[in-house]
């Protein structure tokens, strides 16, 4: 079936692209504004700290986090020592502020930074260039081993630059040497530009930016089955037209710019497909379904039968939702971006030949992914292992941040659990002894659970350890939260006072304690010119010589004779949230 591009670049916030085969959605990306794709990009970057132990240096590149680089990314050529007879260590082959050129090979997320190489690759419409390589590659899409020799003849027959290495991608299957000859001209032609580029600027700066994402999808997407492009904005359509100038001047490529009111992706029935990206439930044409659900570790997708019961036993049943499984699966893997760990739990099935045909489908259907996977066959458990390549940052993920209510765990403690942990963490400071009160504030539906279910205990506690407790409700708290404050004893405001005095005597007598004392006495000498130390004039014997305060006492009295803030007594406070209570 024919397929088109859609490219939806109307609004700067966010760029989609949408792939669509008749009406269904066979791959989508986006590019959020607030999440900058680096991948592709070129640096000159400089050498921050070496890991020994990571065998990975951390290096500055121009971004907030600083890029993280591992020893089997760093060419030869970039070693500061020769090594020999012996497995090359970091340590040994890098320097602090030593400059390198590198790539960005995946993009930052959560708190790892972006993953960074030495080893460059140059995309082009029909070749990858790789400077510094020594090899001849062919996309394992290309299967036919009669296209693989040909096509490799034809590209050994061109006049290749010395010291590159190639790939030549699933595009260039049925290309004539001309073209194959015009793209590698313009793929070097541009890396003579990158190096000139490198030799002008120091670490860290940005040498290479790579393509927008409307250059790219007609670059890496742009297939014979591809009938027609739509763009709805002017500048990206201009930029596109321009790079297939340079690139494929002589092909012919249906590429518009649409200008209709409606939203080209309603108009093609491509938004409701979108919406349903973010849910956990993907329903399938048998009326089985799936579940999706991603942890730190791995993404799980639960296969489940559902209302399908149109088969005439269960083994059938199994066997057809879990087709339809895997080739629906396969399709969100893309569609959502999953990287990393994926773990597929089919409906169970006796027979060998069924598992056999679900491994199959799932193949097939993972044939079509630009990702690298990798499968393993259904365990006796009905568990498929598999791992994807993660291309950019997953849908869910660049549209969505962490929940401040429940912290990214998706829920939330109920009110009555809620109320108990509060409960019994004022019991615990009740319990320690020190305090004088104890104030907590709760959502309005916890605090009503805890003045009915608990007000006996509450009362006995405050009888028992001599301590007022106050509950408060607090419309501004989320669902599950609370905040606990403890007002201490006079005698543990004493006790902490002199914990605090001794451990700044520590610290003076740590750094040459006597003579910073002696400096501050000189500063409170209205006499004393700043820069000079005089010393002050003696007192007639006859008068009573009176005795100068300790240093810091006149600190320790102002802070117990200052008037409280708003009418309240001076006391220390310390506001606990969600179960962590922090003393003074």
């Amino acid at each position: 079936m024919k397929k088109k591009i859609l490219i939806n670049a109307a609004h700067a916030e966010e760029k989609r692209v949408a792939i669509v085969e008749g009406d269904l959605l066979v791959d989508f990306y986006v590019e959020a504004s607030g999440r900058e794709h680096l991948r592709g990009n070129i640096y000159k970057a400089a050498v921050v700290r070496i890991e020994p132990g990571l065998q990975a240096a951390f290096v500055d590149f121009g971004q907030k986090k600083q890029g993280f680089l591992q020893m089997r990314e760093i060419k030869p050529e970039f070693f500061q020592k020769k090594v020999e007879g012996k497995r090359a260590r970091i340590q040994d082959v890098l320097t602090k502020g030593q400059e390198l050129i590198v790539q960005v090979e995946k993009d930052e997320r959560d708190t790892k930074g972006a993953s960074l190489t030495t080893y460059i690759s140059i995309p082009g419409r029909y070749i990858v260039m790789m400077p510094g390589q020594q090899r001849v590659g062919i996309s394992r899409k290309i299967e036919d081993r009669g296209d693989r020799e040909k096509l490799k003849e034809i590209f050994s027959s061109l006049k290749l630059p010395k010291d590159m290495g190639f790939i030549l991608r699933t595009a260039c299957s049925d290309k004539t040497s001309e073209e194959l000859s015009n793209d590698l001209k313009y793929l070097t032609k541009l890396w003579n530009r990158i190096q000139t580029e490198s030799k002008k600027v120091s670490a860290p700066a940005l040498i290479y930016k790579e393509q927008d994402i409307a250059v790219r999808t007609v670059r890496d997407y742009m297939t014979d089955d591809v009938t027609e492009v739509l763009i709805d904005n002017q500048e990206a359509y201009r930029n596109t037209k321009q790079f297939l100038s340079k690139t494929l001047p002589w092909l012919k490529i249906n590429i518009k710019f649409y200008k209709d009111r409606e939203p080209i992706f309603l108009k093609h029935n491509v938004e409701d497909q979108i919406a349903k990206l973010n849910e956990r439930y993907v329903h399938l044409p048998s009326k089985g379904y799936l579940v999706i659900d991603k942890t730190e570790a791995l993404t799980a997708v639960d296969v489940n039968s559902g209302r399908s019961r149109k088969e005439e036993n269960i083994e059938s049943t199994a066997l057809k939702t879990n087709v339809e499984a895997a080739d629906e699966a396969a399709r969100q893997f893309r569609l959502r971006d999953i990287g990393g760990l994926i773990v597929i739990d089919f409906i169970d099935m006796e027979s060998l030949k069924s598992r056999r045909a679900v491994e199959d489908t799932l193949k097939t259907a993972l044939s079509l992914d630009k990702a690298h996977t990798d499968i393993s066959g259904i365990s006796k458990f009905g568990i498929i292992e598999m791992t994807r390549e993660r291309m950019r940052t997953a849908y869910f993920e660049s549209i969505n941040r962490k929940c401040e209510a429940c912290n990214g765990a998706g829920t939330v403690m109920t009110d009555e659990m809620a109320a108990m942990t509060a409960f019994r963490e004022i019991h615990t400071l009740a319990a320690r002894g020190g305090a004088k009160g104890i104030a907590c504030k709760l959502t309005v539906e916890s605090m009503n659970y805890l003045i009915n279910m608990k007000r006996d205990e509450i009362s006995l506690i405050e009888k028992e350890d001599k301590v007022l407790i106050k509950l408060t409700a607090d419309t501004k708290l989320s669902p599950g939260q609370y905040t606990i404050t403890v007002e201490k004893t006079e005698e543990e405001k004493t006790a902490a006072k002199e914990e605090k005095r001794a451990e700044h005597q520590a610290e003076h007598k740590a750094a040459g304690g006597v003579k910073h004392i002696a400096e501050h006495k000189v500063e409170q000498l209205p006499e004393q010119k700043a820069g000079s130390v005089t010393p002050p004039k003696r007192r007639p014997k006859s008068r009573r010589r009176r005795r100068r305060p300790k240093f810091g006492a006149k600190l320790e009295t102002a802070v117990e004779t200052a008037p409280a803030s708003n009418g309240e007594n001076s006391e220390i406070k310390a506001e606990v949230q969600s179960k962590e209570t922090s003393e003074d």
